[in-house]
């Protein structure tokens, strides 16, 4: 039984990491450099205001946007300053498949999560995905019996390439989200259904 359920898991934990929102999808069509010339052509009305703007730019800013999309519940949080985002964390929330629900009857959350652990060790694209630098991948399962995906990425040491290669993260866009400005990346996730955590 337990063999059965790691790879029924296995299956359906890989499939929910490939299940991302389509960043480029919603994204306004605006580019960054006529967003970035017409900022330049607005003057500002006071040396205190251009001020005040160059030290908001030195600020670290966390938000966190929540809601389903696909069928997944998201909770993503983006870390950024000024125009450039340094850390995007998404906490993934599903139900787990109806075969491993059966199969998962007698195990605690806390059995679950070890083998689901297990079980992902001996897919190549995980263990290639976890080992990437600036990457960070980890599933559990919650006390309601619900599969929970964390993936943290560090903008600031993650090598783009070496991710968009991994097919664990086929279709995520890493390079489109390094790229973008962090009040684009919002807006696309607003776009995508996330609502700002606290906003109704």
């Amino acid at each position: 039984m337990k063999k059965f359920f790691i790879l029924v898991i296995s299956a359906s934990v890989l499939l929910t990491g490939c299940v991302f929102p389509n960043f480029s999808k919603h994204r306004p069509r605006h580019s960054s450099e006529s967003v970035a010339s017409s900022r330049r052509t607005k003057t500002s009305s006071s040396s205190s205001e251009s001020s005040s703007s160059s030290s908001e730019s030195t600020e670290v800013v966390s938000k966190t946007l929540v809601g389903d999309i696909e069928g997944i519940h998201h909770r993503d949080t983006i870390t950024y300053q000024g125009r450039k985002i340094l850390n995007l964390r998404m906490e993934l929330l599903t139900s787990l498949p109806e075969e491993a629900s059966t199969a998962s009857a007698t195990l605690t959350p806390e059995e679950m999560t070890a083998l689901i652990r297990e079980g992902v060790q001996s897919d190549p694209n995980f263990v290639a995905a976890k080992s990437l630098e600036g990457v960070n991948i980890d599933y559990s399962v919650t006390a309601e019996k619900k599969l929970q995906t964390l993936i943290e990425i560090d903008l600031q040491k993650v090598n783009v390439e070496e991710v968009e290669k991994n097919s664990f993260f086929q279709g995520f866009g890493l390079k489109d989200i390094k790229d973008i400005t962090p009040e684009m990346f919002i807006l696309s996730l607003k776009l995508n259904g996330l609502k700002e955590e606290g906003q109704s």
